[in-house]
């Protein structure tokens, strides 16, 4: 059975094309998405949430557009994924290394530079966010994070020296207030 040769009624909202759809793009997507970002539980649940999805959007995807809908999904899933979980233990983990070898007035004033980094990163657009996050705290060199954003390396470029002077300006900003 081949979900392309199928009647041009059929529908992914079926249960028998939608099983079959998970028989046969679910390792692919799998490895995919580990292939490309090295993961394999957030590769996992990626494609689970990806068929979530479909099942939930079945009506609205054409059962010959089911693959790369799939693909779609599940490359956006593990971004966001990979951008919670990762991001923010790596940036935790950094953070606790470093204050630990510090005079107490250090650690003082560190803490509250990191709340005060925080807050202007929760105003950071998004595509700058990604950008700097993937950079500076993945370690992500522009080329990779390109590949993962499906972006030219150019664009990486401008959005990180958006995320810079972005991050320059409301620190100055907010040093002034003190």
């Amino acid at each position: 059975m081949n979900l392309n040769n199928l009647p041009v009624n059929s529908s992914i909202c079926e249960e028998h094309n939608y099983n079959y759809a998970f028989k046969k793009y679910s390792k692919d997507i799998f490895n995919f998405l580990v292939f490309n970002y090295g993961d394999t539980q957030l590769a996992e649940d990626a494609v689970q949430e990806s068929f979530i999805t479909l099942w939930r959007n079945c009506s609205k995807v054409s059962i010959e557009k089911v693959k790369s809908y799939l693909y779609t999904v599940a490359k956006n899933k593990i971004i966001d994924l990979f951008r919670s979980s990762n991001n923010a233990q790596k940036y935790i983990n950094n953070q606790t290394s470093t204050v630990e070898k510090q005079t107490p007035l250090f650690i003082l004033e560190e803490k509250e530079f990191h709340v005060e980094l925080n807050k202007v990163l929760a105003k950071m657009p998004e595509n700058y966010r990604v950008v700097f996050l993937l950079n500076r705290i993945d370690k992500k060199k522009y080329r990779e994070i390109g590949e993962m954003l499906d972006i030219s390396v150019k664009s990486v470029e401008k959005r990180m020296s958006n995320a810079l002077k972005f991050l320059q300006n409301e620190l100055q900003i907010n040093k002034n207030r003190f």
